[in-house]
């Protein structure tokens, strides 16, 4: 809670200035400021004492956003081992490693991540080449772009949607279409490859995919789960690892799955 104080001139019985809630008004004696070189109308002060409640006395009456706090958005996150969202990707690393499996996932520390927040409306030609890859949410508000920063998509004049890898660096950012926002959630390098994304809820997104510490042939399935308000991230981890030739095999029959042609 804050305390203002105000301090306001009686002139011909008339407050010359004088603002706030008052909860307690004191009489003063002019004599009190006369080594502050002050010149008053009158013998007496009123000194207004304001107090302003945090839940909505301020004068902008704008309230602040509470951030949920870190244990509260872990608690929420479970990894759901009978998700039909994750088949795929378990079925297709479970060809090579017959232990692969959701509950060899363990959770690891919580990532405290940074949002990038910038203005940003889609145009056309973005939704004619990585529309088949947009994930919505619930309501169709806002999508998933997990693709467009890293992959180059074209298509030729009989309609044919055909991608080839880009950038090194990636990112998921989830693109607000009424406000016109696009929120960086997720960003990594070559030691890292996003695969798939799918929304946990309507302010948690999932990503699937890959990572590794020194950028080798065998890299650790690795599913992040990031609050989209406040970035906050709890990975989990498999206990062992994949090669990211698999990797490359994945991302072709996961894209030509959506309609998009690979061309590695």
């Amino acid at each position: 809670m804050q305390y203002n104080f105000l301090i306001a001139v009686i002139k011909d019985k008339s407050i010359v200035a004088f603002n706030g809630f008052v909860s307690r008004i004191i009489l003063v004696p002019c004599s009190i400021f006369h080594n502050m070189k002050m010149r008053y109308y009158s013998c007496n002060i009123i000194l207004a004492v304001t107090l302003i409640m945090l839940s909505g006395c301020a004068t902008d009456d704008k309230k602040q956003v509470e951030t949920p706090p870190i244990e509260k958005t872990a608690d929420t996150i479970g990894l759901e081992t009978n998700n039909n969202i994750y088949t795929s990707w378990e079925e297709f690393y479970k060809k090579e490693d017959i232990s692969f499996a959701l509950d060899s996932f363990f959770k690891n520390d919580t990532i405290i991540g940074e949002l990038h927040i910038t203005s940003y409306k889609p145009n056309d030609s973005f939704y004619t080449n990585f529309g088949n890859l947009l994930v919505y949410n619930s309501d169709s508000t806002m999508f998933i772009d997990a693709f467009s920063t890293n992959w180059i998509i074209e298509r030729d004049r009989n309609g044919k949607l055909t991608a080839r890898e880009g950038e090194i660096d990636q990112e998921v950012t989830v693109v607000d279409k009424k406000a016109q926002t696009r929120n960086r959630l997720f960003y990594c390098g070559p030691g890292c490859q996003v695969q798939k994304v799918f929304w946990y809820n309507d302010d948690i997104v999932g990503i699937m995919g890959l990572m590794t510490e020194y950028s080798d042939e065998y890299y650790t399935p690795t599913i992040w789960f990031v609050n989209i308000h406040n970035g906050i991230t709890i990975p989990y981890e498999y206990n062992s690892s994949v090669s990211i030739i698999q990797a490359n095999d994945f991302m072709k029959n996961h894209l030509e799955s959506r309609g998009v042609n690979v061309d590695y």
